[in-house]
């Protein structure tokens, strides 16, 4: 079983709808269970050799509850879909406000690919998480009870047995939940890698013709491909075992379900068509063990998938906004000054700037000039505050920049930088970036 507490989380909201879902797969059962018993009194009548006439009453009921269990097998479905697509869309929501909270700052300390698998890829997975495996899991550990208690008053110990076998079948894989955590971890690990790498060799394979590097870049693509083929054989051989194990489990319950009927009846203790009806419900007994047996691996993807979904939310930026009042907007003296400023970027080599001291006045213009790696941009970042100095104050109008919400500072900053993205669209809808509601003229 796979089920992560802090996932439970991102469900507030649906949580109701998944228990309707599990409702909804109880009520399968139960019809399910009324099929089956309907079934087992038609067989029964057939081998006692009855007439037309019971017989057709029988079998107009059993086509009846089979219709009503495929109305509610997709009424569960729908709900299950629409139930995954809510807390998919809500995710998302919360995971690109955690992008914009980070900053630059954090990604420039990450591979973009490892971020865009958690992004999409990540959260793709847990639709199935959300929307199938987890109801499912839930319907697995309650119907064997609820079929407990329709079994047992017509035959208490077989109706004990197959109870006894069907929550051992249920439990028995988590057995094996580290040998499966530890695989699903080191296939999203290669999976990660080789996205990273994917994406770098996309975004620079100019770059790569320009030096004819292309060939030896594909060779690393193949290993990582290799790596991740390799991990994907591991998991999917772990989840072989843990449904080898649910098999078994099915198969040895419902084997000594059949076999202490059949004694039963042998000493007298239990009818033919009795048998054939518990036999019967047997089999819905294990339906939603078998269910859930085909999503385990769904299981076991979505965790690994919460494991870099959680990083990315547990992450903190690097620049924290202390400021309380978000809706005040200030208006500062066009004055920068930075007063012994150090600063080293994160996991650099060696400081960038070292007790910088200067100052612009108002409607002063200053140019910056030196080598490339001398500062000059790191001076841009730190105005923004996509990142803050080690020590040292940075002023604008004589107010250090820690002290001011960043969404006031950077309204009254403009940058216009060397190299600029240009998102997919019109030039107009590239340049209403900057100011949404700008006129034609402006």
């Amino acid at each position: 079983m796979y089920f992560n507490s802090r996932l439970w989380v991102f469900t507030r909201g649906v949580r109701g709808r998944i228990a309707a879902a599990v409702a909804v797969g109880l009520l399968s059962s139960l019809i399910g269970v009324a099929r089956l018993a309907l079934l087992g009194w038609l067989l029964g009548l057939v081998l006692s050799g009855a007439g037309l006439e019971r017989l057709l009453p029988a079998a107009a009921g059993v086509a009846l509850v089979i219709l009503l269990r495929g109305l509610t097998e997709y009424w569960r479905v729908m709900i299950a879909h629409e139930t995954a697509a809510r807390v998919q869309l809500h995710l998302r929501g919360l995971l690109y406000d955690q992008v914009v909270a980070l900053g630059p700052a954090h990604f420039g300390l990450t591979r973009t690919g490892e971020v865009i698998v958690s992004l999409i890829d990540g959260v793709e997975q847990l639709e199935i998480y959300f929307g199938q495996y987890l109801p499912q899991l839930f319907v697995a550990a309650l119907t064997p009870f609820a079929i407990f208690l329709c079994v047992a008053w017509l035959d208490l110990p077989v109706a004990a047995v197959l109870l006894t076998a069907s929550l051992f079948t249920l439990v028995a894989p988590a057995a094996f939940h580290g040998w499966d955590t530890v695989r699903s971890m080191a296939r999203a690990k290669a999976y990660g890698d080789f996205a990273a790498e994917f994406l770098d060799s996309i975004q620079g394979l100019a770059t790569l013709k320009a030096f004819g590097r292309s060939g030896e870049r594909t060779r690393l693509l193949r290993d990582k491909a290799e790596a991740l083929f390799r991990s994907t054989m591991w998991v999917l051989a772990t989840n072989s075992l843990s449904r080898g194990i649910t098999d078994t489990g099915i198969a040895v319950g419902a084997a000594a379900g059949l076999a202490l009927g059949a004694h039963r009846v042998a000493q007298g203790a239990m009818s033919l068509e009795i048998l054939l009806v518990i036999l019967m419900l047997g089999v819905e007994v294990f339906r939603p063990l078998r269910d859930l047996r085909s999503l385990l691996h769904d299981g076991m993807l979505a965790q690994s998938a919460a494991a870099k979904v959680l990083g990315l939310m547990d992450a903190r930026p690097i620049v924290e906004d202390k400021a309380t009042n978000r809706e005040r907007k200030i208006s500062l003296t066009p004055t920068i000054d930075f007063e012994a400023v150090q600063f080293t970027y994160p996991q650099g080599r060696g400081q960038t700037h070292r007790k910088l001291d200067f100052s612009v006045a108002a409607g002063e213009r200053v140019g910056i000039v030196g080598a490339s790696g001398s500062g000059k941009s790191s001076i841009v970042r730190l105005l923004l505050r996509i990142y803050d100095p080690q020590e040292g104050a940075i002023k604008i109008g004589g107010q250090d920049l820690r002290d001011m919400p960043i969404s006031d500072l950077r309204s009254q900053l403009a940058v216009v930088n060397q190299d600029t993205t240009l998102f997919h669209g019109t030039v107009e809808e590239n340049l209403r970036l900057g100011k949404p509601d700008a006129s034609e003229e402006e």
